[in-house]
């Protein structure tokens, strides 16, 4: 489980009057699930070439960063 994904057992599912609230708990995405569809989009995107986009800039600032261990 991602750090930034909450459980249920963190909730306060008590009111401050007593009551138990009936309310949803909403948890959070699993981070790294999140950067890997955001990178696959990205990648997919990028198959036709570069076109000066706000996508395709994206795709090439996450290039860089991932290549930079092997420069």
């Amino acid at each position: 489980m991602s750090p930034t994904q909450g459980t249920p057992e963190k909730s306060n599912p008590v009111a401050p009057d007593g009551l138990a609230a009936h309310l949803p708990v909403v948890i959070a995405a699993d981070a790294n699930e999140v950067m890997r569809e955001q990178l696959d989009y990205l990648i997919e995107h990028a198959q036709g070439g570069p076109c000066g986009c706000p996508q395709c800039l994206r795709y090439q600032r996450a290039r860089s960063v991932l290549l930079e261990v092997f420069g």
